[in-house]
């Protein structure tokens, strides 16, 4: 059967392939909204195919449905497809008005955050501070402080379909008539659970849960009370990990260009685009700016590499499957070619 590109993200490529999807994961990444970053790192595309795998299948064996049908290569998974209603661009608004159908079968235009704690230079703590209001929304009493730890985990909501993610409230949400209050409150216990599940997973390998998201689809049901089903992928660009104190994610990668000139100037550049009424804050920041980001040095991508490559041998493992990469790469290795690239960064 004929397999035909339909999408080219800044990590994976999606195919139709008769009546289902195929997710293939490529060596790309992406940090900060940006798309796809200069370099590839090599064993990314089948760490992450194989940790899909690994997750959706724990996850279907505790009860919770997915999209995921298998592992179809290396480096890709077969999927359930879903539509997907991206909301046109109207008058500097987005329009979401082809949610007030309540369709099922179609993603939710929502990433699903939950946090088991709050890691040092989390967002949470300043956007409470900037609105104090919003703790109703998560249910606290007062501004938690980093490391603060929470059971059950927060959750709350951001836009997926955007060009920029921005948080939302349960209110926003339910005016714009996404979600109703029953189906909300069912996705927020829905992440709980599936979050709290990952954690015990993690934490028999010694690996901390720090936080993450979650993209579901409406599946079933009519509205007001349709069900939800795990889509998209899950792993370590999807969740806040350490081990002995070190990054574990995307979060390594996050920290290697959080202090550059190019993360400052792409800051500066979505307020622009804010304050302009465009979405275009890209073009400002290569344009206007002069800024893109830089290469990864090569001992950078090797250990970012064997991060992938190490984390997803340790899960597939735990789960009983075939481990994709040499049986020698394991998580204590990464940790001691990690140690040295953080020393020679101090």
């Amino acid at each position: 059967m004929t397999q035909n590109l339909i999408y080219t993200g800044s990590v994976k490529d999606v195919y139709t392939d008769a009546d289902r999807l195929i997710f293939s994961y490529s060596d790309r990444y992406s940090v900060f909204d940006w798309g796809q970053m200069p370099d590839d790192i090599p064993g990314k595309g089948q760490a992450l195919a194989s940790l899909a795998a690994s997750f959706f299948e724990f996850l279907q064996a505790q009860g919770i449905p997915s999209h995921y049908l298998g592992q179809t290569a290396p480096n890709a998974i077969a999927v359930q497809p879903v539509d997907v209603l991206r909301p046109a661009w109207t008058d500097g608004l987005y329009d979401y008005s082809a949610y007030r159908a309540h369709p099922t079968g179609a993603l939710v235009p929502l990433e699903v955050i939950f946090r088991h704690a709050l890691a040092l230079g989390n967002s949470l703590e300043g956007r409470l501070k900037k609105d104090p209001a919003y703790m109703r929304d998560l249910g606290l009493t007062q501004v938690p402080t980093s490391a603060a730890e929470f059971d059950p985990p927060l959750v709350e909501f951001s836009t997926k379909l955007e060009s920029t993610d921005r948080y939302v409230t349960a209110h926003e949400i339910e005016q714009l008539d996404l979600l109703s209050a029953s189906e909300l409150s069912a996705l927020r216990e829905k992440t709980r659970h599936i979050a709290t599940l990952l954690r015990g997973l993690f934490e028999k390998l010694g690996v901390k849960l720090w936080d993450g998201k979650f993209e579901f689809a409406c599946h079933a049901g009519r509205y007001p009370q349709r069900e939800f089903l795990l889509v998209d992928s899950v792993g370590p660009d999807e969740l806040r990990l350490t081990y002995d104190g070190l990054s574990l994610s995307k979060e390594f990668l996050r920290q290697i260009y959080t202090n550059t000139a190019w993360a400052q100037g792409m800051r500066q550049s979505k307020a622009l685009a804010k304050e302009r009424h465009t979405r275009e804050w890209k073009a400002i920041c290569i344009g206007e700016l002069g800024l893109r980001p830089r290469h990864l040095t090569a001992e950078e991508r090797d250990v970012a590499s064997l991060l992938y490559q190490a984390l997803a041998n340790e899960v597939a493992g735990f789960v009983g499957r075939a481990l994709p990469f040499d049986a020698a790469i394991r998580l204590p290795v990464w940790r001691e070619h990690a140690r040295r690239l953080v020393a020679q960064a101090a």
